[in-house]
């Protein structure tokens, strides 16, 4: 961790691409191609990851002669040595440690002219285990076991809070008292969203979180379900996101982007407690 901290504190060498910071899910769909990850000569570029990764595993093309590589528990530091050429491109693969798949993710490190990655939050989708796919093999509900042993939860806790109600005057949206969920490394908001009378099937396609400093927040994941305070019209929505760096402050705008010609929402209400004190 105090690898990972140290990087992202260190100064950015001054460059005419655009600097990015994203997150990016792996599946391990076999279909899928190698994610990629646009590099540049002296740009550290950080992937966090939410599972411990095999440190000793870890393997790049041209380590040690054209690119630099520290590997920590959870988090991968990059750094070009020299700029790659335009079509050249390094493999980088990252097996995973807990046995669950998929086992790797894959990504190609190449150069862009217009702009760099210098930092990507990486998401494992899990695959289902294939026996809970069996049609007379039923699946075991999650426990609070379940969310102990897979990280979700550890002895610091889980805080949670109230979200305010909010009336959006201009576009006609309501959004009713939510909750949020504060762990050691992810944050959940839960909301009910009323929509505009002219749009009673609005469901929310994408998510974004701001903190009111003008700092982003990875999202992690967003899922909407017909709600049951309101049904027929209501939309009950859960986003899940990264914990907000200390920098961001506390106090967070939650953005709801419609679909094509749907209207969007913006509930400026989200206030978090400061962080508990790391007890790991």
């Amino acid at each position: 961790m105090l690898l990972l901290v140290g990087a992202e504190a260190q100064a950015q060498p001054s460059t005419t691409r655009e600097q990015r910071q994203r997150p990016l899910t792996v599946t391990g769909n076999p279909a899928e191609p190698p994610h990629e990850i646009r590099v540049a000569k002296g740009v550290i570029t950080v992937l966090r990851t939410d599972t411990p990764i095999k440190r000793d595993a870890i393997e790049v093309d041209g380590r040690g002669t054209r690119i630099t590589v520290d590997v920590g528990d959870s988090s991968i530091i990059l750094e070009p040595l020299l700029e790659l050429g335009s079509a050249e491109r390094l493999v980088l693969r990252v097996p995973f440690a807990d046995g669950h798949a998929p086992a790797q993710a894959v990504f190609v490190l190449m150069p862009s002219p217009s702009d760099v990655d210098t930092r990507i939050d990486v998401v494992r989708r899990v695959l289902p285990d294939p026996a809970c796919q069996a049609p007379a093999a039923p699946c075991a509900a999650v426990t609070s076991a379940d969310a102990v042993t897979s990280g979700l939860i550890d002895d610091s806790g889980v805080q949670t809070g109230a979200v305010p109600s909010f009336i959006d005057t201009a576009s006609g949206f309501e959004s009713q008292e939510g909750v949020f969920y504060r762990a050691w490394n992810w944050v959940l908001v839960e909301v009910e969203v009323i929509p505009p009378s002219g749009h009673p099937s609005w469901r929310p396609t994408r998510a974004m979180v701001t903190s009111k400093t003008g700092s982003a927040v990875p999202v992690r994941a967003m899922k909407a379900e017909p709600s049951q305070r309101s049904p027929g019209r209501g939309v009950r929505v859960f986003v899940e996101m990264d914990v907000p760096a200390p920098t961001a402050g506390l106090e967070f705008v939650l953005q709801l982007h419609g679909g094509a010609d749907a209207p969007s929402l913006s509930i400026p209400t989200v206030k978090l407690p400061p962080a508990k004190e790391d007890k790991r």
